[in-house]
């Protein structure tokens, strides 16, 4: 079996630089991604696009349509509710372990997130506050103390991002969310598995009670370039 060329340190910029880009809703659900508007748009070479875009399809955050070229994902709603059910299991699983595993430490850390957080709120634009948010998610589930399932997750949330819209329109939803990070800290300082288990179950379809499909994201009506 032929094993895929590592990245160098340039094209895993780009490739995280478009993932943002795509995660943060520059690149609608479904639109086609044209090379040489990412060469230009991102300063680079045509090698480097396209080592980036077949990173980024194999993390499942773009497709490859063969013959055709490359586009956003845009997962029908039977997907996302399949993704959500994928990502209770494994979010839920991986709390439990959390619970085990965190030390004071850890939690210090993670108030610390929680509290900048908050400050960021009234200070800071969306795309900080994601990045936070982000960070925060990714520092909680690593205290699993398995890197396989942490990833997992990684993935998981990542591919139900482009084309949902709405969790985060009001300060208050926003607040309610990291009241929930709160909630999870004091969940790992009580060492309460059943408790952290509820809460992050109730984080996960907060989210997907309050996000809708993006309007107007049908961008596979548009020809692919």
């Amino acid at each position: 079996m032929m094993q895929k060329k590592k990245m160098n340190p340039t094209e895993q910029h780009l490739a995280e630089r478009l993932r943002q880009d795509i995660l943060s809703g520059e690149y609608h659900a479904g639109e086609w991604l044209k090379q040489t508007d990412i060469e230009d748009k991102y300063s680079a070479n045509r090698f480097e696009v396209r080592m980036a875009l077949s990173d980024l399809s194999a993390r499942k955050i773009i497709d490859h349509i063969p013959n055709r070229g490359y586009r956003v994902i845009k997962p029908t709603d039977r997907e996302r509710e399949e993704l959500f059910e994928v990502r209770t299991v494994l979010e839920t699983a991986a709390a439990k372990l959390a619970v085990q595993h965190a030390t004071e430490t850890d939690i210090a850390e993670l108030s610390l997130l929680v509290e900048e957080f908050d400050r960021a709120i009234e200070t800071q634009g969306k795309e900080t506050l994601l990045n936070l948010n982000v960070h925060f998610h990714e520092r909680f589930y690593s205290l699993s103390g398995n890197k396989l399932l942490a990833q997992q997750i990684i993935e998981m949330r990542e591919r139900g991002l482009p084309g949902r819209r709405g969790g985060w329109n009001t300060v208050a939803s926003i607040r309610a969310s990291n009241e929930d990070h709160a909630q999870m800290i004091e969940m790992l300082k009580r060492k309460d598995s059943e408790g952290i288990a509820y809460i992050v179950y109730r984080h996960l379809n907060r989210w997907r009670e309050f996000t809708v499909p993006e309007k107007n994201s049908g961008s596979l009506l548009k020809k692919a370039p």
